[in-house]
């Protein structure tokens, strides 16, 4: 084994080494809380929280959101899972996902009552509880029915959601002009999040206005994205610059110009 081979092995076996004094600390910590003596737990996490390791965070954090000798709080628990997610220790991840369902399952349970009596808010968001499991199994076809809803009583999000179905085919069959359809609808509104898609739209291809050149099309609703701070726009606007040549970006700009009178300045 050459030199070169043999540093990034040492390196390895230097990260899977436990250290003894942690992993006796960690030890001692668990078992005294399971023997309810949290102020000993607690004196055993305190420089292996302040040194950040996520072992201690994670069990600190647990400590938190049951109440273990401190004062119960789940906003705490929830930044010392995060500090070890971060890292990808998989127990802080999984703590973290355990609490985010608890607090789904709570907001589900608000959420749907409200759904189920017609509030348009509330279906959206119980639509997108749906889509994305969160507190619920994911079923994206019960998604798209509760963003429908919400989307024939005007409620912009859920109709930006619906382009958004379209255009991914999310719980319905995939139609790029059907998704246009709708972020125009929620982009005549000043809906940001629709004229970035919009333009992700016309930057891939799938635009349906053939007007001008579909990237500067795209430059266009990017750019008015960008101005309303859709900092993602931002990187894709210059971009998309890069590709324009140097008559198609006087065009590109004026475009954007006139988008700005009807998406943007009325919303200012």
């Amino acid at each position: 084994m050459n030199r070169k081979s043999v540093f990034p092995v040492i390196s390895l076996m230097a990260c899977l080494i436990v250290n003894p004094v942690f992993a006796a600390s960690i030890s001692k910590a668990k078992a005294a809380i399971a023997a309810e003596d949290y102020k000993v737990a607690l004196k055993e996490l305190a420089p292996l929280v302040s040194a950040g390791k996520p072992s201690a965070t994670n069990l600190l954090g647990k400590m938190y959101q049951n109440g273990w000798g401190v004062p119960a709080s789940i906003d705490r628990a929830k930044k010392l899972y995060k500090k070890g997610a971060r890292t990808g220790h998989i127990d802080s991840v999984n703590s973290l996902r355990a609490l985010d369902d608890i607090e789904y399952l709570k907001e589900l349970n608000k959420i749907k009552q409200k759904a189920l009596s017609g509030n348009a808010t509330a279906q959206n968001r119980f639509g997108e509880m749906l889509e994305y499991g969160f507190g619920v199994k994911r079923d994206a076809q019960a998604a798209f029915a509760q963003y429908k809803l919400a989307a024939d009583q005007g409620y912009v999000a859920a109709q930006h959601n619906i382009g958004r179905s379209y255009n991914f085919g999310t719980g319905v069959i995939q139609d790029f002009a059907v998704a246009e359809n709708w972020y125009r609808i929620a982009a005549n509104k000043g809906y940001n999040k629709s004229m970035f898609y919009l333009g992700t739209l016309y930057a891939t291809n799938h635009g349906k206005d053939q007007t001008s050149h579909q990237d500067i099309i795209a430059y266009a609703w990017m750019s008015n994205a960008a101005a309303l701070g859709d900092n993602t726009a931002v990187a894709i606007e210059n971009r998309l610059l890069m590709k324009l040549k140097k008559g198609q970006i006087s065009e590109a700009k004026l475009l954007a110009k006139e988008y700005k009178k009807t998406y943007v300045t009325p919303f200012q």
